[in-house]
């Protein structure tokens, strides 16, 4: 009975919301959707590029941290095993031949960092829903270093196992067979959409960033600008601050995210109205953004440029 009670309460403070947004918006008591007018559209496509603009900063800047904080900790774990190493912004440089590796090694090297990115990645997730109810932009830092840590243990997994690279030679000294390979493979992708379904709402819930409600209408083009634009735009970006050098194994790594964001577009598109609070929000362009990741990017092409030795 007391759960009923529940249910019905809920039920109602959800459409008592509906009724009280749409009295709001003029639209109560009309036949029809009033159409919009030239300056209005010109406002929401602004508010958009605003979205997209900051989105994209922000993955640029959470791919900075968790790729550098991924270096470091391989190069660190190879220090335990009398590894010499120098740091780099395309990879971690190891001084010592081939033939000096053991199975010991080689697993405790690469498999470090993806270990240590799945551990952050809780760690983040953890955090994220302490704040989830937050309108702070600083919010969606933490959600794309959730996405850029899974990237780098489901996609280490999954791309590793194809192109025998990184957790690749991890698999190869573990003598796993071709069918093994294919089972792994098999297992990162479907992991990796398993997970996209499952932080679908979460990714949705960072619309109250900028709104006091997400219409269904406006899910498609919101999931477009805060999620699918800044992954495709910030790839290319972090191709070109890696050129000259070339990796073709870290280019599909980083666009093996693609796993998570395609089950979160097409789940996403299908969910009711988002309702979240009444607070007042202004949608403006962050100016210590933009400074924040050229800074960023510069030390970090310098710095690893030259080569940090461990």
């Amino acid at each position: 009975m007391p759960n009923q009670l529940l249910s019905s309460r809920n039920r109602f403070y959800t459409a008592y919301r509906k009724i009280r947004f749409i009295a709001r918006k003029g639209s109560l008591f009309t036949l029809s959707k009033p159409k919009k007018g030239k300056g209005e559209i010109e406002i929401e496509n602004r508010t958009f590029l605003t979205i997209s603009l900051n989105s994209l900063l922000l993955f640029i800047i959470g791919y900075l941290i968790v790729y550098v904080l991924n270096l470091f900790i391989t190069a660190f774990t190879a220090i335990v095993f009398n590894i010499p190493v120098i740091v780099y912004y395309h990879d971690v440089d190891f001084l010592i031949r081939g033939v000096d590796w053991t199975p010991d090694s080689v697993s405790g090297v690469f498999s470090s960092g993806p270990i240590a990115m799945f551990v952050l990645s809780l760690f983040l997730l953890i955090l994220y829903k302490m704040v989830e109810t937050e309108a702070g932009i600083l919010r969606l830092l933490l959600l794309w270093m959730i996405f850029h840590a899974l990237t780098r243990f489901f996609g280490e997994i999954l791309v590793g196992a194809i192109f025998n690279k990184g957790f690749g030679f991890v698999i190869l000294y573990m003598f796993v067979m071709d069918t093994g390979k294919v089972i792994l493979t098999i297992l990162g992708f479907v992991a990796m959409f398993v997970v996209g379904l499952m932080i679908t709402r979460m990714s949705l819930y960072s619309a109250n960033i900028y709104f006091n409600d997400l219409l269904k209408a406006y899910q498609r083009k919101f999931l477009f600008s805060q999620f699918i634009f800044p992954f495709l735009a910030g790839n290319i970006v972090i191709m070109l601050i890696k050129i000259p050098t070339f990796s073709l194994f870290d280019c599909v790594l980083n666009a093996s995210m693609a796993l998570f964001l395609i089950p979160i577009l097409v789940r996403g598109i299908s969910f009711e109205d988002l309702y979240f609070d009444e607070d007042s929000r202004k949608i403006t362009r962050n100016l210590i953004l933009p400074i924040m990741t050229v800074l960023m990017l510069f030390f970090f092409r310098l710095i690893l440029g030259l080569g940090v030795r461990l």
